[in-house]
């Protein structure tokens, strides 16, 4: 079926389905897969954005500003500061499931920032990379630095493809490193990240 075809959409389907109940919003909602099978509403910003299709409710809406209540938000294919603005703008849901092609650690460390804690998360195979899924949750996020960016519910729960993804980021970051002259601070933050992936990366299996 065309809602599990793809896995980052099946992750996002299976983090959002125990929460899908009461007002379900898939903003931005593409070609409406996700939204058909959770029953959410479809919204775009524009309406020719807006898939064609009659199996769910649509509205023309950015972010979820004509809603006086959302119960869960999935936000999906955004970069980080459009996912937190759309969060930030409300109205503030229960629950919301979220995934920006790029710069996850920079979304978990704004969530984080932003009075939202992570509850689960998965890694999908996406473009011969790693996308991330977050669950998020009002609250306090405990985890700080490195965990909070790499992902500490990844690492609790030991997803499938955390050591390939942790492998994939050293290799990103090693080969950064090497651009990037001594004493410049992108230069030492790459450093650091490629130490706590090495160590990440010799921990033995669980």
């Amino acid at each position: 079926m065309a809602e599990t075809s793809n896995p980052r959409r099946r992750a996002i389907i299976e983090l959002a389905r125990p929460y899908a109940r009461g007002v379900v919003v898939d903003v931005g909602c593409d070609h409406g897969h996700v939204a058909a099978a959770l029953g959410a509403i479809g919204a775009e910003r524009r309406s020719n954005r807006l898939p064609r299709r009659h199996d769910i409710q649509l509205v023309v809406a950015d972010g979820m500003a004509p809603f006086r209540r959302v119960d869960l938000a999935i936000i999906a294919g955004m970069g980080p500061e459009k996912i937190l603005g759309i969060l930030a703008r409300g109205p503030r849901p229960e629950v919301a499931v979220v995934h920006s092609p790029q710069h996850a650690g920079s979304l978990r460390a704004g969530l984080a920032a932003a009075g939202w804690r992570i509850d689960a998360e998965r890694l999908a195979p996406e473009n011969d990379r790693y996308a991330s899924v977050l669950r998020v949750l009002p609250g306090e996020e405990t985890a700080t630095g490195h965990t909070l960016r790499f992902g500490p519910r990844l690492l609790e729960a030991g997803d499938p493809y955390l050591m390939k993804h942790a492998h994939q980021l050293r290799g990103w970051w090693a080969s950064l490193a090497e651009t990037i002259p001594a004493g410049v601070p992108k230069r030492a933050e790459a450093d650091a990240w490629v130490l706590w992936l090495d160590a990440l990366l010799q921990r033995p299996p669980a």
